[in-house]
């Protein structure tokens, strides 16, 4: 939309005479209301102070006192019956009797509360209406990436509802693996090595280190579009599993085990091409490793 059409739908008003009506009338909004027209008279989020109000008492409505600032800045201070001062604040009775018996410079106490009250406050309002700050708003997939990082992506069992939410078709199984990792070291410098130090012969060392093994089991070498299942694997861990991982960084090795295709025939002394079918124990599911190594976190 052109500035000229945004100037024509903009209503004029008198801002002194607002603001006074808005701070009379306070018990008549409710606060997805309240911050709609806030919004409206040109108020950012950033120009809203959230503080609780302190009583004992329940009190009638949500919205105690609306103020309005111009000096030192523009501002505006809604005044709750919620938050930590407020009848149900979650703060020890230790506090309110210290407020009572005047062993507390109040001034101070309400400014290194009102920190924590403003942004518990807003937190919990952006959260409650998050279609009024759209531009605050993560994307759903940034969302939902969020709430699987609070989740243990370590762990063998976490490891199987991630891998079984990728690979639906397919039966999983997770354990505990150790692996060798390279590790670029100081490689070793006549005159400048300190013996028992960091120095190697070579740039680089190679150290075991614990993670994570999982299996993917398939009936058929292709999947029900025809694809080999292979490549549908390496497809999906590049674009679902991989990202995820990335966040924490991981050791992991992947292997799709085959039922239907069974181990082939090997040359060995023993054996006789084309007669034998197969030197050692019972037959074996066909595995083909995907990939192995450490998915560094980013």
């Amino acid at each position: 939309m052109k500035k000229e059409a945004v100037r024509q739908l903009t209503v004029p008003f008198d801002r002194k005479k607002m603001e006074a009506e808005v701070s009379r009338r306070k018990h008549d909004f409710d606060m997805i209301s309240l911050l709609r027209l806030l919004f409206f008279m040109g108020y950012s989020p950033e120009e809203i102070t959230f503080k609780s109000y302190n009583s004992l008492c329940s009190q009638n409505g949500l919205i105690e006192k609306i103020q309005f600032q111009r000096e030192p800045f523009k501002n505006v201070i809604l005044t709750l019956n919620m938050g930590l001062l407020s009848a149900q604040s979650t703060l020890p009775s230790y506090f309110q009797k210290v407020i009572d018996r005047g062993l507390i410079d109040l001034r101070s106490f309400y400014s290194f509360i009102g920190y924590f009250d403003h942004t518990i406050l807003f937190k919990f309002f952006e959260l409650v209406y998050p279609e009024l700050n759209l531009n605050r708003l993560f994307s759903l997939e940034q969302m939902n990436l969020n709430h699987i990082q609070m989740l243990d992506l370590r762990s063998c069992s976490t490891l199987d509802w991630l891998f079984r939410l990728v690979f639906p078709e397919l039966d999983i199984c997770v354990d505990k693996g150790n692996f060798p990792r390279q590790v670029a070291m100081n490689p070793l410098k006549l005159g400048n090595a300190i013996l028992g130090g960091n120095a190697v012969f070579g740039d680089k060392t190679s150290i075991v280190v614990s993670g994570r093994n999982v299996k993917l089991f398939c009936d058929e070498e292709l999947t029900s579009q025809g694809s080999p299942w292979a490549i549908e694997i390496k497809k999906r861990l590049k674009n679902e599993v991989f990202p995820i991982l990335s966040t924490i960084g991981i050791d992991l090795q992947v292997t799709l085990v085959i039922k239907d295709q069974k181990q082939w025939a090997r040359l060995n002394r023993a054996s006789y091409l084309g007669y034998d079918k197969i030197i050692g124990n019972a037959e074996q599911d066909k595995q083909i490793r995907i990939f192995k190594g450490y998915i560094a976190s980013s």
